[in-house]
């Protein structure tokens, strides 16, 4: 009996000490890491949300746990002419409007939360000092964010080995642009999350035993097929995510029809297939509502040229199109002012900090794996379709290079182990020192964030308060019109439509689709420049400047009642 007892017990120290049990502690200490870093840089950063998208998607997935459909409170001039153009008869163009600007997963995954932890109860001002549920999205992109983590280990120690894996992992956990994004609450983290389950399932195919052919057994067909759909299922989850995680498909198929297989290309081109597949009901949603395969995404590729200022075609109820020549040339312009821009931020890859520099080295290196040489080949085209993609579209969209930084941070240690590996050091020490070094470089910026004193609220313009109670004016089925209306969708649960461009666009709207209630001018509209914005008879908003600073409102004008809020930083008329 005592044996026996001794046997066990010297059995579960082993286990503890070199099997399974000290993988198991490894890995709670892992997730409690990781844990205490989401919270530390949550209380030291985020005093409530501040994120256009953020806000956006957060209203359309309470929408949806109240309604089961995937409409939008917070509505554009251009979606309404969209979506009139498209449907002249529909008479719920504004307070039943479909969103036409978003891709559907991350809604649809925050609603479920929403029906899980409760349903927001929006349009009731409250005295706390951060909403209680801007925290549920940012939670919900956190727990996105380490589920990334787990899948960047997966990727190091699949390419390369478990030190790989392990350093980029820590890497990733320390990365403040990686916790900025996430602490957005928009859906950049799931979005990253969906891309690198795409390229894990992409690896596990192309070093899975050859794929369909004569010479195989039927066992070995579907062990490479299964991780062929996974990473097409993954990839379509990204894209329906944020269109531009897209992107990563182009990587993936070059990868795959680069591998050393039978038919390459064509199980390339299989895995495409699967990829768009599931991609066509939405589109085919957004071709009945509003005629456009991804609503207004592309109508992006306008916005802050020189043919529509800053975000002047969004407020337009009217526009006028230009001819594809003219739309091509001001893109152009746009893009070429974007791309030099970029080039001062490094392209959007500078947060990877130390590590990009032995990602660049690393390409004069040889890998001994032939799918480690052949994955690092192909990021390069889809690194460069997103830079150019996003100078078309807009500086926002360069943070979808984020998407590649894991990948990144694996290829970077990988090549600093070789270097180290190489080296003959006659102090031992050395080699952990500049691991450690390289490891703290990485980790300084988000030490910078986390130090004291913590950071204020994100007014102007955002503050629950002054915008739920000033929502609260506003019946259920009125409608009002702002500046931040992704705002007031979410903290009062309110149709708000952006404000129009000119007084001309308020009337139409509020003659020939919906009476507004309401018009609430913020920072946003009363901060910009005083003579090029808005007190100069050209500037785009000096018909609202009339009104709001210079008093002049219109004999007609059906708002006339008018006050301050916060001093004299914002203004509500009635």
């Amino acid at each position: 009996m005592a044996l026996a007892f001794e046997s066990k017990v010297q059995n579960l120290i082993f286990q503890m000490d070199q099997g399974s049990g000290r993988k198991v502690i490894h890995a709670v200490l892992f997730v409690l890491f990781a844990c205490a870093v989401a919270a530390l840089y949550t209380f030291t950063n985020f005093q409530g949300l501040n994120d256009e998208g953020a806000f956006d998607s957060a209203q359309l997935a309470l929408n949806h746990a109240e309604q089961g459909e995937l409409m939008t409170r917070c509505v554009r001039p251009l979606s309404i002419w969209k979506v009139a153009a498209h449907s002249p008869t529909d008479d719920a163009a504004v307070m039943h409007h479909p969103d036409l600007l978003h891709p559907p997963l991350w809604p649809l995954m925050l609603s479920g939360v929403f029906r899980l932890t409760g349903i927001p109860t929006a349009g009731q001002p409250t005295t706390a000092y951060v909403n209680g549920w801007d925290y549920v999205p940012v939670v919900a992109s956190h727990v996105f964010t380490a589920l990334a983590t787990l899948l960047v280990w997966l990727i190091g120690r699949k390419l390369f080995d478990h030190r790989v894996g392990m350093l980029a992992a820590i890497s990733f956990l320390v990365c403040d642009g990686i916790w900025r994004q996430s602490l957005l609450g928009a859906e950049w983290s799931a979005a990253l999350f969906f891309v690198l389950g795409a390229f894990y399932a992409a690896i596990l195919a192309a070093d899975l035993p050859p794929g369909i052919g004569p010479q195989d057994d039927q066992g070995a067909a579907w062990r490479w097929l299964i991780p062929l759909m996974i990473s097409s299922v993954f990839t379509t989850a990204a894209f329906l995510t944020r269109y531009a995680a897209g992107f990563a498909a182009v990587a993936i198929f070059l990868f795959m029809g680069a591998s050393r297989r039978s038919r390459p290309w064509s199980k390339a081109g299989l895995y495409l297939v699967l990829a768009a597949v599931p991609v066509i009901p939405w589109v085919v949603r957004n071709i009945k509502v509003s005629g456009s395969a991804f609503g207004l995404a592309l109508y992006n590729l306008l916005s802050d040229t020189y043919l529509f200022p800053g975000d002047a075609l969004a407020r337009s109820v009217t526009p006028t199109m230009p001819d594809a020549l003219t739309a091509i040339y001001a893109v152009q312009l746009k893009a070429m002012a974007n791309l030099r821009e970029f080039a001062g931020q490094g392209f959007g890859l500078a947060g990877v900090g130390i590590l990009l520099a032995l990602f660049g080295a690393m390409y004069f290196h040889r890998f001994v794996r032939p799918a480690t040489r052949t994955l690092r080949w192909s990021l390069l085209p889809a690194l460069v379709l997103t830079i150019l993609s996003a100078a078309a579209f807009g500086a926002d969209s360069l943070r979808a290079m984020v998407f590649y930084w894991p990948l990144v941070m694996v290829f970077g240690w990988a090549f600093l182990l070789v270097l180290l590996d190489r080296r003959q050091f006659e102090l031992r020490f050395l080699p952990p020192a500049v691991l450690t070094l390289v490891m703290f470089l990485s980790a300084f910026p988000l030490l910078l964030q986390v130090l004291p004193p913590r950071t204020g609220l994100p007014y102007p313009p955002y503050f629950h308060r002054y915008i739920g109670w000033t929502v609260a004016m506003v019946e259920p089925d009125e409608c009002l019109t702002t500046d931040i209306p992704w705002a007031t969708a979410w903290y009062g649960n309110r149709t708000s439509i952006l404000l129009p461009r000119t007084l001309d666009g308020f009337y139409e709207i509020h003659n020939q689709y919906q009476p507004l209630a309401m018009a609430y001018f913020t920072t946003v509209t009363r901060d910009k420049p005083w003579v090029r914005g808005l007190s100069d008879p050209n500037a785009p908003e000096y018909s609202w400047y009339q009104i709001f600073s210079a008093g002049k409102v219109p004999a007609n004008f059906p708002l006339t009642n008018g006050r301050f809020l916060a001093g004299t930083d914002q203004m509500i008329l009635r």
